[in-house]
């Protein structure tokens, strides 16, 4: 052994091919297990060693693999388009407010005003034949 050799198992260096298969398998939805297992690593050397790869990488890499999807279904690949089709969110409703709950004399008002509708009272005291003794505020 050499005299300035670090006793003990040599520190592990990633490959750019090693780096491409972790971007693609993280994309593809393979846990960090799963891939440690392929790789015939530790899941800890896998995370120190391919962090961007298995954050960023993997984000990037179904963006790539997205646009790849879409370029295919404009030329005609109806494959393409099926599948880029499943992977669309679907648009949502903007959420509607709650409307706040009347209090008990605004409640009372709104029923009063609208209290001969529907009713034989509605033709005598129907809208705007009757004016109100104060107004309203």
């Amino acid at each position: 052994m050499a005299k300035n050799a670090k006793p003990g198992r040599p520190a592990f260096k990633p490959t750019p091919a090693q780096r491409r298969m972790v971007r693609n398998a993280a994309a593809t939805g393979m846990s960090h297990e799963e891939i440690a297992i392929a790789l015939e690593i530790h899941r800890h050397t896998l995370e120190k060693y391919f962090g961007d790869e298995l954050a960023g990488g993997a984000l990037r890499r179904q963006m790539e693999f997205r646009d790849a999807l879409a370029r295919a279904g404009l030329k005609g690949n109806v494959s393409a388009l099926k599948q880029l089709l499943t992977m669309t969110p679907t648009l949502a409703a903007p959420p509607v407010e709650p409307k706040k709950p009347l209090g008990k004399k605004e409640q009372a008002n709104v029923d009063a005003r609208t209290a001969a509708d529907g009713t034989d009272w509605d033709d005598l005291i129907g809208a705007g034949k009757v004016t109100p003794i104060r107004k309203a505020q």
